[in-house]
């Protein structure tokens, strides 16, 4: 149960991390890219996406992680890359998860609003949360993979 519970937490960061970066390099291109008349939609669209993939694979993400934990059995001597992994990877989770639906329902709310001026919508705060997420589970990953 142990291996599959590591190909879902695998698969799951995979996913996540795919989302991400999507979304990252596509939204700032669908925003210069796209005509005012459906520019909003199309970037509603991609958020709505963004959102279906990222968020359940973040929540595969940490249950498989917790489940692998609790089943190492590891006591209160754990090595660096194991809190890391376990106490900032689980944090890294729930505050993407808490911040990335907000913000995006903001970002949708706004392209709402003005979906005739969908390239004068600002997404930089959007884009730079994504972003620092990204660097974030990426340095996890890395401490996690040199077991430091």
């Amino acid at each position: 149960m142990f291996g599959f519970m590591l190909f879902l937490h695998l698969t799951g960061l995979f996913v996540w991390l795919g989302s991400l970066l999507a979304v990252i390099v596509v939204l700032p291109l669908l925003q210069k890219q796209t005509s005012p008349d459906t520019g909003g939609f199309v970037m509603k669209r991609l958020i709505r996406v963004f959102s279906w993939l990222s968020h359940p694979s973040a929540v595969v993400v940490l249950g498989s992680g917790v489940y692998m934990i609790v089943q190492m059995g590891v006591g209160s001597e754990k090595p660096l890359w194991l809190n890391a992994m376990e106490k900032g990877g689980g944090m890294i989770i729930v505050l993407a998860l808490l911040v990335t639906g907000i913000l995006s329902g903001k970002v949708k709310k706004r392209l709402d609003q003005g979906h005739h001026q969908a390239a004068a919508v600002p997404l930089s705060g959007y884009i730079t949360t994504l972003s620092v997420f990204m660097v974030l589970i990426v340095s996890i990953v890395f401490i996690v993979s040199m077991k430091l």
